[in-house]
């Protein structure tokens, strides 16, 4: 297996009215990454050099983050990474096949040397060498391994996941998008490893193909023609689709238990578009406790239990708990925030308060002043 195919979240991420800008694989995470970066790292650490990707709408925002790969090492001659985005024309289309991105991609996969093709989702986070599955997946002459983790119903949001039952030998019995009755739950991690000539039969009549489509549509209805094995993941796992799985997860990363295994695990390393920023700088007053903070910032006041993204200013005064703060963000003097996610190039004002609760936090758009 040298070759992987990544589909792209085709819906934006739901965070509110204004939040459709980026789609989901672009979103920020733990202060320096976007989801991006664990797929790409995590298919160069297993040894795949030549990735499709599969592009929805919104996505100038992850074109400008990989380019042509360098931090991934995909920047080659051969192979490398390969965008195939969506064309616009409504109802003037003049091609119906090679126009629509997903079959632009089968046709570049078909040319490609290889048995097997890994399927991911670009809207995850986890650290995995999938050589290991794919040691099963030829051992047991599987069309496709189904990658999953198996969890509390209630540590999953429900909205865009699918859920597999597996039988003793192995085998997937059932793809669905409702959790099965009975804790826990084998919750599909939207990566599959699958024979090629079976991939290109599978999405040969598909336009365009999320992975919530794949899972509970294309390959739920093959389960009884094809071999489908199950092979069960059990590091750490966060699929985020929602302003709550957004906030949950990266304040899980406060967390070394949580955060070590996930970016260096057995030295496989996660890894992200340089920036070349200045060091933060830390004020006369500055309080930080249990918080991460990017580079290029600016503290002055009190930050705790926060994610801080690049470039962020929290002025003398202010004070700020458990809340995520994107880049560009600025805090104004003698503010209070609690349970607060801002967007990038948000300014809250001098003295204003913001107040949210654990399980909903406040969410303020990209560009607002508040």
């Amino acid at each position: 297996m040298n070759v992987g195919l990544c589909l792209s979240d085709l819906q934006p991420q739901t965070f509110g009215d204004g939040s459709n800008h980026r789609t989901a694989s672009a979103t920020h995470f733990a202060g320096h990454f976007r989801l991006i970066d664990f797929m790409l790292s995590n298919m160069v650490n297993s040894g795949i050099y030549t990735v499709a990707i599969v592009l929805g709408s919104q996505y100038q925002t992850l074109l400008s983050h990989i380019g042509a790969g360098r931090e991934w090492d995909l920047n080659r001659s051969v192979g490398g990474v390969q965008y195939f985005p969506q064309y616009p024309g409504g109802d003037r289309r003049f091609n119906d096949v090679r126009d629509e991105p997903i079959q632009r991609a089968l046709l570049y996969l078909d040319e490609v040397k290889a048995e097997n093709v890994l399927v991911v989702d670009g809207s995850s986070a986890y650290n995995i060498d999938f050589r290991e599955p794919l040691l099963q997946h030829v051992a047991t002459g599987a069309d496709v391994t189904a990658i999953y983790v198996n969890k509390p119903v209630l540590e999953i949001d429900r909205d865009f996941t699918a859920y597999c039952k597996i039988e003793r030998s192995g085998r997937v019995s059932e793809i669905q998008s409702d959790p099965p009755a009975g804790e826990p739950v084998n919750q599909c991690m939207g990566a599959y490893i699958v024979k090629k000539t079976v991939l290109i039969r599978l999405l040969s009549r598909e336009r365009s193909c999320d992975m919530t489509k794949f899972s509970c549509q294309v390959l739920a209805g093959t389960l009884k023609s094809l071999k489908v094995i199950g092979w069960e993941f059990s590091g750490y796992f966060a699929r985020i689709c929602s302003l709550p799985t957004f906030f949950h997860y990266n304040m899980d990363m406060l967390d070394p238990q949580n955060r070590e295994p996930l970016f260096d695990f057995n030295s496989r390393r996660i890894h992200t578009r340089v920036h070349d920023s200045t060091p933060t700088k830390y004020g006369q007053d500055a309080d930080v406790q249990n918080s991460i903070v990017a580079n290029g910032c600016l503290i002055e006041g009190k930050i705790e239990n926060c994610v801080v993204f690049r470039n962020v200013k929290v002025h003398a005064g202010a004070v700020v708990r458990n809340s995520v703060l994107q880049r560009e963000t600025v805090i104004g003097a003698n503010a209070e925030l609690n349970w607060i996610v801002t967007d990038k190039q948000v300014i809250v004002s001098e003295s204003r308060t913001l107040l949210g609760y654990k399980t909903h936090p406040v969410y303020i758009e990209r560009g607002k002043i508040v």
